[in-house]
């Protein structure tokens, strides 16, 4: 039985395979239309768009906050750091487009601060980037005030020190090490309320869930065209089934000294092979290309897949008991396809609206698919975690697979 099983299936990928212009369908298509609305909705990579303004950094100050001030800038990473030598240079440097904005640290800015003076950081932007120039005004102002508040900080420890008995008399060593060293227990008490603060601000649903972060839209796109094309594969196999009956060579085949089970059999492996083959095409180029995640569990992506499979094979060959010839299998496997994408998911997740649209888009095998892929890629979801979506794949397989043999006649 395995043997004739294999034998038919070979025969099935054989013929799939020199069909060219199916192949590109099965294939290329869903590849660029999951790229093409990957890149139209979000970048496809990080889920954030990448972005580097071409800055000039002016550093005349020669102490602590001026140093701290460049490094903070430094580290942003939309801002592309240019050091330069003085203000005159870094004028003509932007008069010539070669910058967005440059960034003028003064040379008094540590001693002004440091004696509770105002001071001031000049942004020069070329008028003919405004978008650009105000990213790095943003930004200099974030740096500015966390140096500002360091600033406040030390200097109303220097003045409560100075307060103190004897201070006139201390070593100026002492009083440096004493005020370092309040500034630097309370700087600990900010961060850790940073990180923890007596207020804490949650974002949640109508209806009270806690609202999840947006997903990487290649972790959707990607999935979900994966998912449709692999139903749009359900005319293809009912088609050929019929033109096999059509031509003559099912009847053939039927005289072959093999279980009839085995041609059946060997038609759902060959195009489970196929989604097989599709999967394996598109997370590789999803990985090497758009850098996609592929979760923490192997086993649950593969057996996902083995079910996605089974249940595009067993609703091909439904189809291809309940229509009538080759020709309506091919039309009427096409307005299913697209009635299962759209009903489905995949060009946007029905599945999870709320009332009767989530219900109806939960009765396609489409929608458990790509929430399973969704949970997995993007979500990290284990085996005990997508069980549900491979149980629900493993029903419609079951029901379709069952109600084919049944309908399905051999002559």
């Amino acid at each position: 039985m395995i043997r004739y099983t294999l034998a038919n299936a070979w025969k099935d990928l054989s013929i799939i395979l020199k069909d060219k212009g199916a192949l590109a369908v099965y294939f290329l298509m869903p590849l660029l239309l999951a790229t093409m609305m990957g890149m139209a909705f979000g970048n496809t990579g990080s889920g954030e768009t990448k972005i580097e303004v071409a800055t000039l950094l002016v550093n005349l100050d020669k102490g602590t906050y001026g140093q701290m001030v460049a490094d903070g800038l430094k580290g942003a990473t939309v801002l592309k750091i240019e050091e330069v030598a003085d203000a005159a240079q870094a004028d003509q440097m932007i008069a010539e487009g070669k910058a967005a904005a440059a960034v003028i640290i003064p040379a008094d800015l540590s001693s002004k601060i440091d004696a509770g003076e105002s001071a001031r950081i000049t942004v020069v932007k070329d008028p003919t980037q405004p978008e650009a120039a105000g990213i790095v005004v943003g930004v200099t102002d974030q740096a500015m005030g966390e140096i500002a508040l360091v600033g406040e900080l030390r200097y109303g420890i220097h003045a409560v020190t100075a307060q103190q008995p004897g201070y006139d008399q201390a070593p100026p060593e002492l009083i440096q090490a004493v005020e370092a060293q309040a500034l630097g227990v309370i700087w600990s008490q900010v961060q850790e309320m940073r990180q923890n603060p007596v207020i804490a601000v949650r974002s949640e649903t109508l209806e009270g869930q806690v609202e999840e972060e947006p997903w990487n839209p290649i972790t959707f796109y990607v999935p979900g065209f994966l998912v449709a094309f692999a139903f749009f594969l359900v005319g293809t196999m009912a088609s050929t089934l019929l033109k096999e009956k059509e031509d003559g060579t099912f009847r053939r085949l039927l005289s072959a000294p093999m279980p009839r089970q085995a041609i059946i059999a060997g038609k759902i492996v060959a195009y489970m092979v196929i989604v097989f083959l599709q999967v394996v095409v598109m997370f590789t180029v999803g990985v090497a290309l758009f850098k996609m995640p592929l979760g923490s569990s192997p086993l649950a992506l593969v057996l996902l897949t083995v079910l996605l499979a089974l249940a595009a094979a067993s609703t091909g060959m439904l189809l291809g008991t309940l229509v009538r010839s080759s020709k309506q299998a091919d039309q009427v496997g096409m307005v299913l396809g697209f009635v299962l994408m759209i009903l489905g998911g995949t060009t946007f997740p029905l599945f999870r609206s709320p009332g009767m649209m989530g219900i109806v888009s939960r009765m396609t095998p489409n929608a458990w698919g790509i929430e399973g892929y969704m949970g997995i890629l993007s979500d990290n979801w284990g085996l005990a975690r997508v069980w549900p979506n491979i149980l629900a794949l493993l029903a419609f397989a079951l029901v379709f697979f069952t109600l084919a043999v049944r309908r399905f006649k051999y002559e």
